[in-house]
C-alpha cells in the first residue's frame, strides 16, 4: 500500500479508480480566469446589492477582506516553510470573496472529492476554516509531512498518513488566521482539527448548515515543485464579523 492511499484513509487498488482520479485531477486543476481586484470587488458589490438574500458589503470592506485573504496566505506560506521545506515556492490565485447557501453550493463548489481538515474558530471571530486538497495532492502533502520523520514511506499506516495530513491542515489554518490576530490585537481561539474527506460541495454544505451568514473567503495555493494544490476557506459564523471588518478601514492596507 502506498503512503498516498494511506493518507486519504481510503485505499483503492483497481486501475479504473486510479484513472478516474487522474482524470478528475486534470479537470479540477485547470486555472480559473483571474480578474483584477477592482473588477472582482465591483462585481461582488453589485451582486450583493441586487440580491436581497445576500449581505450588501461596501467596496471598502471587500478590499479589506481581500487584503486579509492575502495576509492569511502569507502566514500559511511561513508555516509550510517551517514544516515542509525551508525554501518553498508557493503560488496563489487572487483571493475570492463570495456568498453561498444551500441552493447555490452545487454551482459554486466542485463535485470531486477532497481530503483535509476543518478547524473551528471561537473568539473573537466565530466560524470555520476549511483546508482541503485534491486527493492526489493530499497524498503528496501527507508524504511531505512524514518524509523527515519516516525513512521508508511505504511502511506508513493509513492512520499515520491521515494524522499527518490533518496536522498539516491545522498548521495552515492557524497560519491563515494568525495573520489576522495582529489586526484585531487579540488572540484568535481555534479548536482541534477535524479530519474530513468528501466532495468539496458536501464539505461546504455541512458548514453552511451551522451558520446563516453565507459569506466565505477563499484562497487557492500551489506548491509547484511538489505538484501540490490546496484551497483554504474561511466561513464567518456571525454577521458581527463583517461589522468588525467594516470598522477597520482601508488604512490597514499597505
Amino acid at each position: 500500500m502506498t503512503p498516498g492511499n494511506d493518507a486519504t484513509g481510503r485505499a483503492r487498488g483497481d486501475g479504473d479508480e486510479r484513472a478516474r482520479r487522474a482524470d478528475s485531477h486534470g479537470q479540477d486543476e485547470q486555472a480559473e480566469e483571474v480578474q483584477s481586484a477592482a473588477e472582482s470587488a465591483s462585481a461582488q458589490s453589485v451582486a450583493t446589492a441586487d440580491d436581497s438574500t445576500e449581505p450588501a458589503i461596501p467596496l471598502e470592506t471587500l478590499a479589506v477582506l481581500n487584503w486579509l485573504g492575502d495576509e492569511g496566505v502569507t502566514g500559511v506560506e511561513a508555516r509550510l516553510n517551517d514544516v515542509l521545506d525551508d525554501d518553498l515556492d508557493v503560488t496563489t490565485e487572487q483571493v475570492k470573496i463570495g456568498y453561498a447557501d444551500q441552493e447555490t453550493v452545487a454551482t459554486q463548489f466542485r463535485a470531486s472529492e477532497r481530503a483535509g481538515a476543518r478547524v473551528l474558530l471561537s473568539k473573537p471571530l466565530v466560524g470555520n476554516v476549511l483546508v482541503v486538497f485534491p486527493m492526489d495532492s493530499a497524498n503528496k502533502a501527507a508524504a511531505l509531512m512524514l518524509q523527515r520523520a519516516v525513512e521508508d514511506l511505504s511502511s506508513v499506516s493509513t492512520e499515520m498518513g491521515r494524522d499527518a495530513l490533518t496536522e498539516l491542515c491545522n498548521m495552515m489554518a492557524n497560519g491563515f488566521v494568525d495573520e489576522w490576530a495582529g489586526l484585531f490585537d487579540t488572540t484568535i481561539d481555534t479548536g482541534s482539527p477535524v479530519a474530513v474527506q468528501d466532495p468539496e460541495r458536501t464539505l461546504v454544505a455541512r458548514i453552511l448548515k451551522q451558520y446563516g451568514v453565507g459569506l466565505f473567503i477563499r484562497s487557492r495555493l500551489r506548491i509547484p515543485q511538489h505538484d501540490v494544490n490546496a484551497a483554504i476557506y474561511m466561513f464567518p459564523g456571525k454577521e458581527e464579523f463583517v461589522t468588525k471588518i467594516s470598522e477597520v478601514g482601508l488604512g490597514v492596507i499597505d
